[in-house]
């Protein structure tokens, strides 16, 4: 298998779609309602397409992020369709903006549909491309409501799914709240099942620290983003204070 097929950009195609949810995604920062993503095609001059979407979380964020992706078709039309030099290229152009938020959207789907390209032109699975072999891997269902009913309710519904592992979404009040919705879902579930919880980065390093201390004993498998993405040494602190695994996540 030639790892190093020559690929050649010859356009970059993006389409931004708003979808309707079916059930509606409880944060701690609102509700999520609709899917706003950017879809990208990457074509290259050997005909080989690679494929990607992205997900820029509010509507309000989806027609910049598809007149960014767009832009950068222009940029990187002929050039080579190599990962590792198209994304030197674009970090070195987006070096004074810098690469958060929409531009590190922007980039990462790029990346994606190269990476597409090459498994597609290699006429393999990417994660043999990446040294790895395809597999199963264990999955768990993220619950989309925070009412303790509502969220016992989805649970017991993902178990009959066949799922053996959940995670739901605390941080819309107190930790008493926090706990309703704990306990309800582990009551639904059964002490067997393994149980997350996502605080998507809703807490102060000093709160969440002192939630994830009385959380301890709740047995979950990780508490995931419980403060800002971006700091490592605040979730350091309180991977330090807690006993359970603190989990960063997509961000």
């Amino acid at each position: 298998m030639d790892i190093h097929p020559r690929l050649t950009i010859r356009a970059i195609r993006a389409r931004g779609l708003n979808l309707a949810l079916h059930r509606p995604v409880e944060t701690a920062s609102g509700v999520i309602r609709t899917a706003p993503l950017v879809l990208i095609d990457l074509v290259t001059e050997e005909g080989i397409v690679g494929h990607s979407y992205v997900w820029c979380y509010t509507p309000v964020a989806l027609q910049p992020l598809f007149q960014l992706v767009s832009n950068l078709a222009g940029l990187l039309t002929d050039e080579a369709a190599a990962p590792a030099s198209v994304e030197h290229k674009l970090q070195r152009h987006f070096r004074l903006l810098g690469p958060q938020g929409l531009t590190g959207i922007a980039m990462a789907g790029i990346d994606m549909a190269l990476w597409d390209a090459r498994a597609r032109a290699c006429g393999v699975p990417l994660v043999t491309l990446l040294g790895g072999e395809p597999k199963p891997i264990p999955a768990y269902a993220s619950l989309h409501t925070m009412s303790p009913e509502e969220a016992a309710a989805e649970a017991e519904e993902a178990l009959t799914l066949g799922f053996t592992a959940l995670k739901v979404k605390i941080g819309r009040g107190d930790l008493a709240a926090d706990l309703a919705t704990i306990r309800a879902v582990r009551r639904a579930a059964g002490e067997g099942i393994k149980l997350m919880v996502d605080y998507n980065q809703s807490l102060s390093v000093a709160e969440a620290i002192r939630r994830v201390r009385v959380l301890d004993e709740e047995h979950l498998f990780w508490i995931e983003e419980p403060t800002r993405a971006d700091d490592f040494e605040g979730h350091a602190c309180i991977a330090a204070a807690a006993r359970t695994a603190i989990q960063l996540g997509e961000n």
